[in-house]
């Protein structure tokens, strides 16, 4: 018996979060202090720093639990989010970004 299940990986920001971060004021420390580790940092040759957090998360469709079926025609849904946060040379916020993504995977032999 094969048991499938949802899969969540990296930090989920929410719109109430990042409301709570405000241009001109938030350090990085701050962000880090509330959000964890960022996934990803970059850092420009101007001093400039850009933390990237990311998350996915994914869930069988429900054609997988059918038996022969699922192996044909299975799948998974997958949400991802993207929150990108600049700061100055400083460690002060200055600006922002969110975006959003679905996908429809196909992990079946008919895909």
């Amino acid at each position: 018996v094969l048991l499938a299940g949802c899969v969540s990986s990296g930090t989920k920001v929410s719109e109430s979060d990042l409301s709570t971060f405000k241009k001109g004021e938030t350090t990085e420390a701050q962000v880090i202090a509330k959000l964890g580790k960022p996934t990803a940092t970059s850092v420009m040759d101007t001093g400039v720093r850009i933390d990237v957090y990311a998350y996915v998360h994914a869930s069988p469709k429900a054609i997988d639990f059918v038996p022969i079926v699922g192996a044909v025609a299975g799948g998974a849904n997958a949400n991802s989010t993207t929150v990108t946060f600049t700061f100055n040379n400083a460690g002060i916020l200055t600006a922002y970004s969110a975006s959003s993504s679905a996908s429809d995977v196909r992990t079946g032999l008919g895909s």
